[in-house]
């Protein structure tokens, strides 16, 4: 790596590159924000809790704007404003386009998925989200369900976290129970 110059200002916004090349990291970002999220979306609801891909992607790429533009010296801090500026002009023009169309927002984050209907776990589902029963299992012992009797239906939210539907204490059900075989009692 060549020495650098301390606050070389001409270095630290411009850079050494051509004025066109701000133009093609616009580019760039634009290509890796839309394969992100389509990466991201395929993964399925268990890649993602608690965050959309949309939200998921940003938080990656503007996590690596800010970063290599504080560590690496070769990189201008006006390319880092750039693609900070381009991710979230790209995440507004989503999220309009996910309001205005429903069917945009149904391919990009997926519709909720019924996983478990009175009591019983339902494979397909399970299928279409790519999980295991265990992790459907775990998530019910987070909210405290010792078995699946008592689940009048349970949703995978778009967001891969569990909404959860009881049964009143008179109509519970026989079902599964929740405590991993794996683990011995004590």
């Amino acid at each position: 790596m060549d020495p650098v110059t301390p606050f070389d200002w001409h270095r630290m916004f411009l850079g050494n590159e051509p004025p066109l090349y701000f133009l093609e990291i616009a580019f760039r970002v634009v290509l890796i924000y839309v394969f992100a999220v389509l990466a991201l979306r395929l993964m399925g609801k268990r890649g993602n809790r608690n965050l959309s891909p949309f939200q998921t992607v940003v938080v990656i790429a503007l996590g690596s704007a800010a970063g290599d533009t504080m560590f690496y010296p070769q990189v201008p801090l006006l390319y880092a404003m750039l693609v900070i500026v381009v991710v979230v002009a790209l995440h507004r023009v989503f999220a309009i386009a996910q309001i205005k169309a429903k069917g945009i927002n149904t391919f990009l984050e997926g519709d909720p998925l019924i996983v478990i209907e009175a009591g019983v776990l339902l494979p397909e589902s399970l299928r279409k989200a790519r999980m295991r029963p265990d992790e459907i299992m775990g998530m019910l012992r987070e909210q405290g369900i010792e078995d699946t009797g008592v689940v009048r239906f349970a949703f995978l939210e778009r967001t891969g976290t569990l909404g959860i539907f009881r049964y009143s204490e008179k109509e519970r059900r026989s079902g599964e129970n929740t405590f991993p075989a794996e683990t011995q009692r004590q």
